[in-house]
């Protein structure tokens, strides 16, 4: 008789758990900054997705680069600080890539 109760709460719990949204967010970041040249900063964010961490998205950081070339008027940028940024959905897991740079 004690077993339906816990089979119930578990049974009611264990869903709850999995559908609830993002599960752990990893974060790394690139960054060799000094921030003393002067200019226009520009900004670019790429987003992917993988599947049980054993597919990891390809190309993220091109995809950056070339949204920072587009958003500099000469198309040459420098100082570039990278973050990769990971959000854990039991199964699918969430690849973003943001970078910030200067234009020259």
């Amino acid at each position: 008789m004690r077993l339906v109760p816990r089979f119930l709460a578990l049974s009611t719990l264990a869903p709850c758990l999995a559908l609830s949204g993002c599960i752990m967010v990893s974060s790394a970041s690139i960054s060799d900054s000094t921030r003393t040249q002067a200019g226009n900063t520009a900004t670019a964010t790429a987003t992917d997705w993988g599947i049980l961490r054993l597919t990891a998205p390809q190309g993220l950081t091109g995809v950056a680069n070339q949204q920072l070339a587009s958003a500099c008027p000469s198309g040459k940028f420098t100082d570039v600080q990278t973050e990769l940024s990971i959000r854990d959905f039991i199964l699918a897991q969430m690849y973003t890539v943001s970078a910030v740079a200067i234009c020259q």
